[in-house]
């Protein structure tokens, strides 16, 4: 038999630094009917769900997966692992795909491929993803054993561990062995994510390129930086917030 992969994307309406952005809408769409139309093109995931709070606030994270008929569970806000655990139990699998509902650019043809190096060589790795320094943050992708994930619910008590859900994984646990998936890219220096006003001004132009389309690649989107150098430097200023922050 197949493994079962469930892919889950971790989101909340809640973000400090600049609220409400998975719903900010570009082109008629909302950042968050971006990513998951984009993770739905996906030839390799069995399941998708979507881990939001249990917050009034993030109601309609709800309300809009029940309207796109995609899966959706609902726990503690800090305690991300803990809704990722959840989501496990509701919806078993073999192997976990976590994502992130602020990258509206995630590229489901990348994402396939980093299941399948990780499924070519689990006899190697628990876990794997895309180097920092090869691939544009925003197109993030995380692939791990289920097993490896419910001892790091189960043994991971630190705060950190708890938001960000895989550090116990590959960083404080030498039981598991970690990967990268290769690569020669050297893009680390782009930010296709949405933390800041700045990112969402970057990624409006991107889309707004596309005339509100989601079938294209992460490779045409870094063609258009070639027409517009002057894209990068538009969040070129922002730091991404260290991981115990």
């Amino acid at each position: 038999m197949m493994d079962k992969i469930l892919c889950i994307s971790q989101a909340r309406m809640t973000s400090t630094r600049l609220p409400a952005k998975i719903m900010k809408r570009i082109d008629g769409r909302s950042l968050l009917d971006y990513h998951l139309s984009r993770l739905q093109r996906s030839q390799t995931i069995d399941q998708l769900v979507v881990a939001t709070t249990s917050n009034a606030a993030d109601d309609p994270i709800e309300k809009f997966c029940q309207d796109k008929n995609i899966d959706c569970v609902r726990g503690p806000e800090q305690d991300v692992l803990a809704r990722y655990h959840q989501a496990l139990q509701e919806y078993p699998a073999d192997i976990i795909v976590r994502v992130t509902s602020d990258c509206p650019l995630i590229d489901p043809d990348l994402m396939d491929q980093v299941i399948q190096y990780y499924r070519d060589h689990r006899d190697r790795y628990d876990y794997v993803t895309l180097g920092p320094a090869n691939f544009p943050r925003g197109l993030d992708v995380e692939v791990f054993s289920a097993k490896a994930m419910e001892k790091a619910c189960l043994q991971g008590h630190e705060p950190h561990q708890r938001e960000h859900v895989t550090p116990y994984i590959y960083r404080e646990n030498s039981e598991f062995n970690c990967g990268i998936f290769p690569s020669d890219h050297r893009l680390g220096h782009h930010r296709w994510c949405v933390d800041e006003p700045e990112d969402f001004d970057l990624i409006t132009k991107i889309l707004t390129a596309f005339k509100g389309k989601d079938d294209f690649s992460w490779q045409e989107c870094l063609a258009y930086f070639d027409d517009n150098p002057d894209w990068i430097t538009i969040n070129s200023a922002i730091k991404q917030k260290a991981l115990k922050e």
